[in-house]
């Protein structure tokens, strides 16, 4: 019996090292897994996003594993929005919305909503962004708190054993038998906490919720095509006079631009800035589209803009911001506010990371060698609220005011470059003959283009003032496709010589683009086409 008793300590102490291996290997395993369970239980139990859309807080919550979005649990289903890849997973969203506040009640108002459900992309792209962004801080969050948290267990082990090492080997022997059951209450704990975090991580991460999406036949035709809509929802949406037919026309006009910049290259060299310049949008959110990828295709350094974003002023006519930044690919935009651009777009576009004018001169982000002086029109239009006339931006900055201190500002820095709105206001300013390229400008439904001023000290200076982006005659709004030709330019300075020039791009009402190669300031555009060619170069 001895004997065989001492055969079963033998085995028993022989199999204590193995053992004592894979507990450790196990238990490491355990702690390395553990904080990128913690990234994954951060995104499934964080509280949910907000973003911002068209003037209306939504709410937004990723799901891992989901390969849809859905609006109001379930009530609007697109595969397209805010699917986010990760580590092999689709993540998709839930969204909630007031939809009493994202659908206003007037009709007018609503047409202009129209435009953003027709070119949703922009809106995708921000929704997408921002779901993207709330994955990757909350898993940052969620891998920092669990890796904080062992690194301090850690820590505390490591200081525990330098205080052991100062006692006495008996001493040590009679703590450590003192805190046995401690130590093992709490390794325990901790083992069953981590355990349970790695479980419910890969749950988490296994759970698959991926969909069919069957179209409403509400929907074929129109631009919501391929949308699931059901509960509640379901029967008031096809009511909301909001769906219409798909227009197609901007898809052809970005197809014919794009035929047009191949056939006239717009391209800077050295030494040489190039910026795209657009002017009274007001709503035309597919003229915007254009406005922005032609800033795109020509690697513009800047987008000017010279007023009249909107119509109303809304905040749910803000979209537009987003269509610019989406389709420049986030090209730095100058923004010098029109009448129609009421503190509400100023505060989206300022939140958007466009440059607002404030009336001094500075360089443009990332633009070495120009100077722009960017002032936003003094008056403000009140026909967002029904009513006609303007107001002061400023109640202390009347309209003399404002020409004086542009001027002065102008006079003091010597800018390259002016932007304003009304060209009125310009060719005063322009007048002063204190800037270096241009005083650019609009508030005219039809381009005019270089003109020279004569300046006080007997010198010519040039303003540019252009027509409408948005293809208008009229102050009556209209957002859907153009009746009349839309023009917007193209700029090259040389920071040089100083030397400047422009290229018209005309879009027409048949979906035709055309652009002009490269004209000096120093010739009118009415010149260029009646010497050069009777239509400009397509």
């Amino acid at each position: 019996m001895p004997g065989v008793a001492s055969d079963e300590a033998h085995d028993a102490t022989r199999w204590q090292p193995p053992l004592r291996l894979v507990a450790r290997l196990a238990l490491a395993v355990l702690l390395v897994a553990a904080p990128f369970a913690g990234a994954i239980a951060a995104i499934r139990f964080a509280p949910a996003g907000h973003l911002e859309v068209v003037g209306q807080e939504v709410s937004l919550k990723p799901v891992l594993g989901r390969n849809t979005t859905e609006l109001e649990s379930g009530a609007i289903v697109r595969p397209e929005h805010g699917r986010i890849p990760i580590l092999g997973k689709d993540v998709g969203l839930d969204l909630h919305v007031d939809w009493n506040a994202l659908i206003p009640q007037d009709k007018q108002t609503r047409s202009y909503l129209t435009q953003l459900w027709d070119d949703p992309q922009p809106e995708i792209a921000r929704i997408t962004d921002a779901a993207r962004g709330y994955v990757i801080r909350w898993a940052l969050i969620g891998f920092g708190a669990v890796v904080v948290l062992e690194a301090g267990g850690w820590i505390g082990l490591r200081v525990r054993q330098r205080r052991l090492a100062g006692y006495s080997p008996d001493q040590a022997r009679l703590i450590s038998q003192h805190n046995r059951r401690l130590r093992l209450v709490s390794a325990a704990v901790v083992l069953v906490a981590v355990a349970a975090l790695d479980v419910t991580a890969i749950r988490i991460y296994a759970a698959d919720d991926q969909r069919t999406v069957v179209g409403s036949p509400v929907f074929q035709g129109t631009s919501m095509s391929g949308t699931e809509v059901h509960g509640l929802v379901g029967e008031v949406v096809p009511f909301l006079s909001i769906i219409e037919p798909r227009n197609d026309f901007y898809d052809k006009v970005s197809d014919n631009l794009d035929a047009a910049l191949a056939k006239t290259p717009l391209k800077a060299g050295k030494n040489e800035v190039l910026f795209v310049a657009g002017e009274d949008l007001e709503d035309v959110n597919g003229m915007a589209r254009i406005l922005g990828r032609t800033a795109d295709l020509t690697d513009a350094a800047f987008l000017a803009y010279t007023g009249d974003l909107t119509f109303g002023g809304k905040a749910v006519e803000s979209y537009i911001i987003d269509t610019i930044n989406y389709y420049s690919a986030g090209t730095p935009v100058e923004f010098a506010p029109g009448l129609h651009d009421t503190e509400t777009i100023v505060a989206a576009a300022q939140a958007r990371g466009w440059h607002v004018g404030d009336g001094t001169t500075h360089e443009v982000e990332g633009v070495d060698g120009l100077k722009v002086l960017t002032a936003p029109d003094p008056r403000i239009s009140t026909v967002g609220d029904f009513g006609s006339g303007t107001v002061l931006r400023n109640k202390d900055v009347d309209v003399a005011d404002f020409v004086s201190a542009v001027g002065d500002e102008a006079c003091r820095t010597a800018p390259d470059l002016v932007l304003l709105h009304d060209h009125k206001l310009g060719r005063q300013i322009a007048a002063r003959g204190c800037h270096t390229a241009m005083v650019l400008d609009g508030r005219s439904y039809h381009l005019v283009g270089p003109r020279e001023v004569a300046t006080a000290d007997g010198h010519t200076a040039v303003e540019f003032t252009a027509g409408s982006t948005g293809g208008h005659d009229t102050t009556i709004p209209d957002p859907g496709a153009i009746k009349s030709p839309a023009t917007f330019e193209a700029f090259l300075y040389n920071t040089r010589t100083g030397e400047t020039h422009y290229s018209i791009v005309t879009v027409k009402p048949d979906a035709s683009v055309t652009v002009t190669p490269w004209i000096s300031v120093q010739v009118p555009y009415a010149d260029y086409v009646k010497d050069g060619t009777t239509e400009p170069t397509p």
